[in-house]
């Protein structure tokens, strides 16, 4: 089942993102944040689901302009999470195979757009350092509300070290009982040490979840919350 179905379900994880996208919308509007960048400390831990559902259900608002990116560009998945996703990717845009338009897609959710990763044969490193990599989110900017990045892990690569700057927030995501702790620590002291501004911290645990259900429990902690007590 694809996201933009499965939003609509009135599943518990689908209740968890809700509460989720509702605390980061209201955080984004009184920081004025922009760009939200997605990692995790390793793969696998359910990042790219995250950035899947958070888009979704933040465009189930009228009136809304979100855009999800991939930038994982060693392990592209996003597109897996929606339908209709062939076209050239944001790898392409930087390789000037395409126009910026080109590489922007309209989901059948009203209000949200994605631009997938692209034929990534090159260095991604090299890629994501790109000064068109700036200038390209910023020409989006002015166009959408809220722009979410899901972004690679920090530890055991550099690719994400250029995309932290560039991002007004940064969602740390980890599954529970998977995540080793020094890991974590280490990709928060990355993050930190890059500059990036850490929103808070989303814990997913699959509960025997059938294929495809998309079942996980979401908890969260905000920075914010803990710097206001």
């Amino acid at each position: 089942m694809k996201v933009l179905e499965a939003v609509h379900k009135d599943w518990p994880v689908a209740t968890e993102v809700r509460k989720l996208q509702s605390r980061l919308w209201r955080m984004s509007r009184r920081d004025d944040l922009k760009v939200i960048m997605t990692t995790s400390a390793v793969g696998g831990e359910g990042k790219t689901t995250t950035v899947a559902y958070l888009a979704a259900t933040m465009a189930l608002h009228p009136g809304r302009r979100i855009l999800a990116i991939d930038l994982d560009l060693r392990r592209p998945n996003l597109h897996t999470h929606f339908e209709d996703t062939d076209g050239p990717g944001f790898a392409n845009y930087l390789r000037g195979e395409c126009m910026l338009g080109d590489m922007i897609q309209v989901t059948k959710l009203e209000g949200l757009d994605l631009i997938v990763a692209g034929r990534t044969e090159d260095n991604p490193s090299l890629l994501l350092d790109s000064p068109q990599v700036t200038q390209v989110i910023n020409q989006l900017k002015p166009r959408y509300d809220l722009i979410l990045l899901d972004t690679p892990p920090l530890v055991p690569v550099a690719d994400a070290s250029s995309l932290v700057p560039l991002s007004d927030g940064v969602l740390m995501v980890v599954m529970a009982g998977k995540t080793p702790r020094p890991l974590l620590a280490r990709a928060r002291e990355l993050c930190i040490g890059m500059g990036g501004n850490i929103l808070g911290l989303v814990v997913g645990n699959a509960e025997e979840a059938a294929p495809d259900s998309y079942n996980y429990n979401y908890y969260y902690s905000y920075a914010g919350d803990r710097n206001s007590g």
